[in-house]
């Protein structure tokens, strides 16, 4: 599980939009490295995520391609500019990659859409429920158990810093009802944190009822970051039994973003949705 690389996403998502920018003009990798005074061997390698790109030298093959000051050229360099934060970094080794990915794109998000089926979203998790729930996945390393709940909690100070993302979790309505660790304990004072965090003015969580159970076909459980500064780079993240699954075909992220909306809108209101969480939560 742990993992010295750094984070990829972020690369991958440029040399993809270089590439994209390359066909454009119809030009080979042979030619256009050549025009750019690099070999072809480094212009494979940033097109294909491998190699990082100076903001320097980034700012000039934009030049090359002729992509004009905007989102797509502000939020590419903003990629190139931006590394993952200390806090991020100081995890190397003992998370995966993939997870650190995840918490750097977190850091740059200017919107993050989460909709999760089964239970809480990690960055609402309290630790005693991220215990619980990590703890399941990973009975033949209980050792990494501690240092994955340590990530989790250190993830959700993007949510408290003065600039938050705006933050619209969707959460099935037997999230509220799902006890983990057999302790009732632990979800009562989980779902009084939701409708804590849930008056939030950047958060909009949403509850998907048990009277619209058949939108839970649509997808499990995935992320959508669409990245600072607001522009056209989103990237959708889903959960397997190996581990997530970065999508950043900008064909498949829009069928993702088209499903989110349509979970979105079977949704309780955001008031609704609060009154339903105050009321669990009271009852509790």
């Amino acid at each position: 599980m742990p993992s010295g690389n750094a984070p990829t996403v972020r690369q991958r998502r440029i040399g993809s939009a270089l590439r994209k920018a390359r066909d454009h003009h119809n030009l080979t990798v042979a030619t256009a490295a050549r025009r750019f005074g690099r070999s072809q061997g480094w212009m494979s390698m940033v097109e294909n995520g491998l190699q990082a790109i100076a903001p320097e030298e980034l700012n000039d093959l934009l030049d090359l391609y002729e992509i004009e000051h905007g989102p797509l050229r502000q939020s590419l360099l903003h990629l190139a500019t931006h590394q993952p934060g200390t806090w991020v970094r100081a995890f190397e080794y003992r998370i995966s990659a993939a997870a650190l990915d995840l918490a750097s794109l977190e850091e740059d998000a200017a919107e993050t859409r989460n909709f999760e089926p089964s239970v809480v979203p990690g960055l609402l998790q309290l630790p005693a429920y991220a215990q619980k729930v990590i703890a399941v996945g990973n009975v033949k390393r209980p050792h990494d158990v501690k240092a994955l709940v340590d990530f989790r909690m250190s993830r959700q100070r993007v949510l408290n810093r003065s600039d938050p993302p705006r933050y619209v979790p969707i959460i099935a309505e037997a999230v509220l009802h799902n006890q983990v660790g057999g302790d009732p304990t632990i979800l009562r004072t989980q779902v009084r944190r939701l409708a804590e965090v849930a008056r939030r003015d950047h958060v909009d969580l949403r509850v998907l009822p048990r009277t619209a159970s058949e939108y839970l076909g649509l997808t499990t459980s995935c992320v959508l970051l669409s990245l600072r500064p607001p522009g056209r780079l989103t990237v959708s993240v889903g959960d397997h039994r190996a581990g997530s699954i970065f999508v950043e075909d900008e064909a498949e992220v829009a069928t993702d973003e088209q499903t989110f909306k349509l979970l979105l809108s079977a949704t309780l209101s955001r008031t609704a949705s609060l009154e339903l969480i105050e009321r669990v939560a009271s009852q509790s």
